[in-house]
């Protein structure tokens, strides 16, 4: 029997960063496009368009995902890379009650973490990070943060900040 894939990770809000000390300690950085596909079942599936930046050059990774919830912070998560051809065929199937999000995501890594922080640019402006644990157990561990990072609030598991829901044209934090 196949293992279930589970994404475990932790999200907080920011508050605007310093730019030039993102790119210099980020690993990578990636312009994402993410458009969220209509479903019957209430998961989140989606297609996302990355163009990644890192000392590799450029590349484009299009991906199609399906998320479900398991607990707070805790997902099963499948994913596969797609053609061109896949990718714009999926994208046909985009939920008409929600926006494309687009972001800009720096992945730094930081005491021995990867930490993840996405600046979402529409359809509303916003800073998060996301810092992916190896297990559920690791869901309580206190997290170092770079220095030049400020942390506003821990939003782990508060649906408003999905980026699902994210992608709703009203602002689900209101």
């Amino acid at each position: 029997m196949a293992e279930v894939p589970y994404e475990i990770e932790r999200k907080f809000l920011l508050a605007d960063p310093d730019v030039a000390a993102l790119d210099a300690a980020a690993s990578s950085v990636s312009h994402i496009v993410q458009t969220y596909l209509a479903t019957d079942d209430g998961s989140a599936e989606r297609v996302r368009r990355r163009l990644v930046r890192d000392d590799g050059g450029e590349r484009l990774q299009l991906t199609t995902t399906r998320k479900v919830g398991v607990s707070a912070g805790v997902v099963e998560e499948y994913e596969r890379e797609l053609t061109e051809a896949e990718y714009d065929d999926l994208l046909r199937r985009g939920d008409p009650a929600r926006h494309p999000v687009v972001k800009t995501r720096w992945v730094v890594p930081y005491a021995g973490r990867t930490i993840e922080v996405d600046h979402l640019e529409s359809p509303r402006t916003l800073w998060l990070l996301e810092v992916e644990l190896p297990g559920t157990d690791d869901m309580g561990a206190a997290i170092d943060f770079p220095p030049w990072l400020t942390i506003t609030a821990e939003v782990t598991g508060d649906d408003r900040y999905s980026n699902k829901n994210l992608a709703l044209p009203e602002d689900p934090i209101g």
